[in-house]
């Protein structure tokens, strides 16, 4: 059996790469298990009150056919989880992906923006200027939160030697397949035979309004 966890902060191109792997058929379910209400709904079906118990459960619903299982983890939900627990005590021949954005500002704005829409995915609906407004104070706390939760990842997989495939929004962006493969390839999965990537089903969230929101923010802090 193999287990792999996406170490991620929102925003930060998790959800495609997870959507990538998923698409190959090897490389199990990877979504947000730990999501607060996700677990909520899971715990009452399968009546457990552990986390130990639920990472069993999870390892026994939620694994591929092929013995495979992977789950996305932003920050905010493993801490409150597992605290600063080896996530191999509980993860059988773990792997860990770590995937960041080198541009925090965009990413933070963009985090700013699909709270304030709750559009996640590009869902379309009403414009963007009809569901968002430009907030100086929110985008800097997003900031704030993003370099303590990487700070946070790095001191983790520190504590426990930990050493995971690490890899950029911008890589996935720029060369989505070859970085979905090169991820694929360091967790040992065999992508089928003649196998080829499905357009993405996820459009990019970013346009004319987040570039306008990254030079105001620029220009007020500027003039702090």
């Amino acid at each position: 059996m193999l287990s792999y966890l996406v170490c991620s902060i929102p925003r930060s191109g998790s959800t495609l790469l997870c959507d990538l792997l998923m698409s190959t058929g090897v490389a199990g379910h990877p979504i947000e298990y730990f999501h607060p209400s996700r677990m909520e709904g899971l715990w009452r079906e399968w009546e457990i009150d552990s986390i130990d118990d639920y990472v069993g459960r999870l390892l026994i619903e939620r694994t591929g056919a092929n013995g495979v299982f992977g789950a996305k983890v932003h920050w905010g939900q493993y801490n409150p989880a597992f605290g600063d627990r080896d996530p191999r005590e509980l993860f059988p021949s773990l792997q860990l992906v770590s995937i960041r954005r080198g541009d925090r500002l965009r990413q933070a704005i963009s985090w700013v923006r699909a709270l304030q829409s709750e559009d996640w995915r590009a869902k379309g609906g009403a414009p963007a200027e009809e569901r968002t407004a430009f907030d100086a104070d929110e985008i800097r706390r997003k900031l704030t939160r993003i370099e303590n939760d990487e700070t946070a990842w790095k001191a983790l997989f520190e504590q426990h030697g930990l050493a995971p495939f690490e890899l950029t929004y911008e890589d996935l962006v720029d060369r989505r397949e070859e970085t979905a493969t090169a991820v694929a390839e360091h967790l040992g999965l065999e992508l089928p035979d003649r196998f080829s990537f499905a357009p993405p089903r996820l459009e990019r969230q970013a346009d004319a309004l987040s570039e306008e929101w990254v030079e105001r923010y620029r220009t007020e802090i500027a003039g702090d």
